[in-house]
């Protein structure tokens, strides 16, 4: 009889299909069910509806919810909700009550559970210690690297367990299997650059380049300054321009900054001090006057408005140049 010899160069992307799905459904499920299990495992952690998988596959919307209602029966991994739209999909093995009670008793685990309940805000739901379990059994996150996942997900609007998961699996098909090496892996970006982007409204899968990264790291760490400054400098920033702009945020920024603005009382007490040298500065009116003695030979001439967004707009030139 001839062998067999399965050959591979692949080293990297690899797709880990639990041992669940393979000695419990491998013979049972149909091509389009193993298909669609496939998808939503390398898929895992993004925002997939029914209609979205259906048009992929060319499959129609019942294939797809007969998949997930295979894979939801045998292994609890997949399922439709909201109104059967939305598929909510972990690749992940069901745990017994007994291998969850086992998993709480630890005592580090213990700890786990009481700060991911202060970081939430409430206490922690069945199906999350699930995969909290999960992520610390399967994925192998020793406790003090679970701590740092849900404190960067928390800190970059990522509140639901289902993206928390999609983080560490992210984190594991990157190699990182310790604290100083998630670290390193999300050090070069502030946790404010998730709420900076919010902030000037930019899209929410809209990744930042590195040169805007530089900008809010130089916010935070050289300017000393907090989300609250920060943000109001976004606010200015789109009602300046009606637009997102870093580079413009950080014109109006590092004036502040010149200026040693420290808190946003001190922006009030700037704002004010810009009104009344306005207030007192003659010479929009000198203008405004000799444009009115000359209507009869310029009709179109007005006098210029000199505003605070105009004065950041020239402070944004000149940090261009």
């Amino acid at each position: 009889m001839e062998g067999i010899t399965l050959n591979s160069d692949l080293c990297c992307d690899a797709l880990v299909i639990p041992g669940a799905a393979v000695e419990k459904c491998l013979r049972e499920a149909n091509e389009s069910q193993l298909k669609i299990y496939l998808y939503l495992l390398k898929n895992t952690g993004k925002d997939l509806t029914v209609g979205s998988i259906a048009d992929y596959f060319n499959y129609s919307e019942q294939d797809v919810k007969r998949a997930l209602r295979f894979w939801n029966a045998k292994t609890g991994a997949a399922k439709a909700s909201s109104g059967g739209n939305v598929v909510e999909f972990s690749g992940r093995s069901v745990y017994s009550k007994e291998k969850i009670a086992s998993f709480i008793g630890q005592p580090d685990v213990s700890q786990l559970m009481f700060v991911a309940e202060q970081y939430m805000g409430r206490p922690i739901k069945p199906d999350e210690v699930s995969t909290l379990l999960y992520i610390c059994d399967e994925l192998g996150f020793p406790a003090d690297l679970v701590e740092y996942l849900l404190e960067y997900c928390i800190s970059n609007n990522k509140r639901s367990f289902r993206s928390i998961e999609g983080v560490a699996s992210e984190w594991k098909e990157a190699g990182v299997r310790t604290l100083a090496a998630a670290k390193k892996l999300t050090r070069h970006v502030p946790k404010e650059m998730r709420e900076v982007m919010d902030a000037l409204g930019f899209a929410p899968d809209r990744q930042p380049v590195e040169a805007e990264v530089a900008y809010v790291r130089r916010w935070v760490e050289s300017y000393g300054y907090g989300m609250d400054i920060i943000r109001e400098a976004c606010n200015r920033t789109v009602l300046a321009t009606g637009k997102p702009s870093i580079r413009y945020a950080n014109g109006i920024l590092k004036g502040w900054h010149d200026a040693k603005v420290k808190r946003c009382e001190d922006i009030a007490a700037l704002d004010e001090q810009f009104r009344s040298k306005k207030a007192k500065d003659p010479a929009p009116l000198q203008k405004a006057g000799s444009a009115k003695s000359q209507a009869g030979k310029f009709h179109n001439f007005s006098a210029r408005k000199y505003d605070y967004d105009e004065l950041m707009k020239d402070v944004c030139k000149q940090e261009q140049l």
